[in-house]
């Protein structure tokens, strides 16, 4: 498709349709002045939005929130095991309740402590903001921009065993076929990812709120008809595969909901499974 005002040939009519609302040389045929960027966190103001991108990675104000962040993640796990731990006491004194019990609070004790220690070590042993800044422009830089047409096409990847996963297993099919290469997470702690519209323009996604709705769209026909065909086989054993089929069935209400725009629960979980697996620092 020909852009009608500076010749650009695009693929698809999203494509085009982006290109004439962002490319620069485009708007300056339009006669469209260009747009001021501000960061949401020190409010400072550019007229490009490559130079505020670049900025948010060394902005000192995210910096503040980042590290406030992690300190009250700390406090919180830090009252999680004080709190397990008197109810651990009143599981000993109580000669009712099950040893099994019992190790399993010692357990998640003991795993809410390591999550401490790796906490307080990647807060120590941070990287510098301008190793960070290089590692993360050059990972950017080499990632592939998300199609949408892409989007729909690798659908079709889509199994039932993603599915029983949950949103771990949504993320699995996500980074191993239509996000492969082109998403990654830049600030854990507030879920921001970035990746590369069709025209090769770098987004900056809190919480994933564009991509992940895209994501979802492109896949909810497929998740319902996998999800109805796998239920009908499990109706000949329905009481036993009760908790199954409520389960997939709650999984195809998120992608719906999600696919919607609506953060639930579902996108949350979802996000978190992306960032976890594509953050670069």
């Amino acid at each position: 498709m020909e852009c009608s005002y500076c010749k650009s040939i695009l693929t698809t009519l999203s494509a085009l349709n982006h290109h004439q609302k962002s490319a620069k040389y485009c708007l300056k045929i339009q006669g469209v002045k260009n747009e001021s960027y501000v960061c949401i966190y020190c409010k400072d103001s550019f007229s490009v939005k490559s130079v505020m991108d670049t900025h948010l990675i060394t902005c000192k104000t995210r910096k503040n929130e980042s590290l406030s962040n992690l300190n009250q993640e700390l406090t919180e796990l830090k009252q999680e095991i004080i709190y397990l731990k008197d109810q651990n006491k009143i599981l000993q004194n109580n000669e009712v309740n099950s040893h099994k019990t019992i190790e399993d609070q010692k357990q998640t004790i003991k795993e809410l402590q390591n999550t401490i220690e790796k906490l307080a070590t990647h807060a120590i042993s941070r990287p510098t903001t301008s190793t960070t800044k290089n590692t993360q422009i050059n990972y950017i830089q080499q990632m592939k921009p998300v199609i949408d047409d892409e989007l729909k096409d690798n659908a079709q990847n889509l199994t039932i065993d993603h599915i029983l996963k949950g949103p771990e297993g949504y993320a699995q099919y996500a980074l191993e076929y239509p996000l492969k290469d082109r998403v990654c997470c830049v600030d854990y702690a507030r879920r921001k990812v970035k990746f590369k519209d069709p025209n090769g323009n770098v987004i900056t996604d809190p919480e994933m709120t564009n991509l992940a709705t895209k994501f979802f769209q492109s896949i909810k026909d497929k998740n319902k008809e996998l999800i109805i065909e796998y239920g009908n086989k499990l109706q000949e054993n329905f009481g036993d595969e009760m908790d199954t089929i409520i389960q997939i069935f709650d999984y195809k209400l998120g992608v719906q909901r999600s696919s919607e725009g609506e953060k639930c629960d579902f996108h949350h979980d979802f996000v978190k499974q992306i960032c976890s697996k594509t953050i670069v620092e």
